[in-house]
């Protein structure tokens, strides 16, 4: 699965350290994000895909907490810096 920008996923999907501030809900129906102040699972996502040629089976539904089928979509942090490599021993 491809997650596109703006860089979001959805939190559950993400380590603890890659998880940025929450932008918006995640559709597991259609993977979409959707904005806060929507409501209701309509319009057009923040983020997804241009065409969608068919609706989601969740149109039309709230944003209800605590349904299984969406959750917070969260900003994709860059990953770590990698750890630097140990110094060789002086011999």
């Amino acid at each position: 699965m491809v997650f596109r920008a703006p860089k979001a996923a959805p939190a559950s999907r993400l380590p603890e350290e890659r998880r940025g501030h929450v932008i918006g809900r995640w559709c597991h129906g259609c993977n979409q994000v959707f904005p806060l102040q929507r409501g209701v699972h309509s319009g057009d996502p923040i983020a997804g895909r241009d065409h969608v040629a068919s609706t989601c089976p969740y149109e039309g539904w709230r944003f209800e907490v605590g349904a299984s089928w969406w959750e917070p979509a969260v900003g994709v942090l860059p990953a770590p810096a990698a750890a630097p490599a140990p110094a060789a021993a002086a011999g």
